[in-house]
């Protein structure tokens, strides 16, 4: 990544940004993501119900009709996982607030909780939301990042990461 010096800022969250991180997640992952997921289990649903209003499937019907609510299941266990753990590590937070250092190598985070960092090479997406970003280190794991204070160069370089993966 191309930064040019250091840029220190100070972010805060607030409830509302770390429900629409989650919310985003859920919905990219665990919806938009697993389409064939999705739709083997609408085919399994339409194909146990046509097994039983035709009076042929018998308990196998119900079985299959059952394993269609998969998909649902999963993204309930999902969205309580991730519900649970970051709002849990945002609620630990005594001031909802976070001291951010960009540079060539990376983010620090620095908040009451303690510090990270962040290396650009271990970023593997960057997710812009309206009000932050979500910079992600896994598939299922990412920081969020406000946007409200972020200087003008910071959302910048930001922007052109999220563009480019």
């Amino acid at each position: 990544m191309d930064v040019e010096g250091t840029h220190r800022f100070t972010v805060h969250y607030d409830d509302d940004l770390v429900r629409d991180a989650i919310r985003t997640f859920i919905w990219r992952r665990g919806v938009l993501q697993q389409k064939t997921m999705w739709l083997a289990a609408l085919a399994m649903a339409c194909m146990s119900i046509s097994l039983i209003w035709r009076g042929e499937g018998g308990w196998i019907a119900g079985v299959i009709l059952a394993f269609s609510f998969l998909p649902v299941l999963f993204v309930a266990v999902m969205w309580r996982s991730h519900h649970t753990n970051t709002f849990g590590r945002y609620r630990r937070m005594g001031v909802p607030e976070a001291k951010m250092t960009l540079d060539a190598d990376g983010l620090e985070i620095v908040s009451d909780l303690g510090s990270g960092r962040l290396t650009f090479a271990a970023m593997t997406e960057v997710w812009e939301r309206p009000r932050s970003f979500m910079l992600f280190t896994g598939p299922a794991s990412f920081n969020i990042l406000p946007r409200q204070d972020m200087p003008q160069t910071v959302e910048a370089i930001l922007l052109a990461m999220a563009n480019r993966r």
